[in-house]
């Protein structure tokens, strides 16, 4: 009977060539399990809880958990509030940079998620494709304290007609310059922009935690 040898330099390079596939099964397998687990475990009420999504920079669970059980001291009336980690851009390993992109994806295809945390691009992108809801009414005298209307009008995006009927340019994202909440987890906000997805099914308490973490957050 032919037999096949393998040795450590067959393996490596068998990996080298190969490494994607390994890599998509175990993406396939990741996202297989967490949508049989979110069928089978008991489900929180969309208006109890808010899912957060932060793009880009890599974040330390360990310390972005303390700021979830903070937002929900603050908001007794929501049972759940998810902050998730999407790591990709400059500086994130390509193989994770490439699974995280797939992540994005899955989440923004099945809707998933309140509140996205983008850098001021890929906002810009997103909004002109109607992701995002129009904050200009949800911003007050406390958000003015910390971000003037004269920088907001850099942030105004005019939707392209192929997404939506209104067309006229408005504010999808607000800057998290100054923000410090999620310092101690790695994840820069300078540079970045956060926004509520159109499709978000607690709109109204997202809108709210989204101005407790630019007036409260710092």
């Amino acid at each position: 009977m032919y037999q096949v040898t393998i040795n450590k330099e067959r393996l490596q390079n068998h990996l080298s060539y190969d490494w994607w596939k390994y890599l998509l099964a175990i993406l396939i397998t990741v996202i297989m399990w967490s949508l049989v687990t979110a069928m089978t475990r008991p489900q929180t009420p969309p208006d109890k809880k808010v899912d957060i999504f932060l793009v880009g920079d890599y974040a330390l669970d360990e310390y972005t958990e303390p700021v979830s059980q903070r937002i929900l001291k603050e908001f007794p009336e929501l049972l759940e509030v998810n902050i998730i980690n999407i790591p990709i851009g400059e500086g994130i390993d390509p193989q994770l940079d490439m699974a995280s992109r797939q992540k994005l994806m899955v989440m923004l295809g099945s809707q998933t998620g309140d509140i996205f945390v983008f850098n001021k691009q890929d906002y810009e992108q997103y909004a002109k494709q109607g992701a995002f809801i129009p904050l200009d009414d949800a911003i007050d005298e406390d958000i003015q304290q910390y971000v003037s209307m004269e920088e907001l009008e850099d942030y105004k995006v005019a939707a392209d007609p192929d997404y939506g009927e209104n067309t006229q340019p408005r504010i999808y994202g607000i800057p998290l310059k100054g923000v410090t909440l999620f310092k101690d987890s790695g994840y820069k906000t300078d540079d970045k922009v956060i926004s509520v997805m159109v499709y978000s099914q607690n709109m109204e308490k997202a809108v709210d935690v989204l101005k407790w973490i630019l007036t409260e957050g710092r």
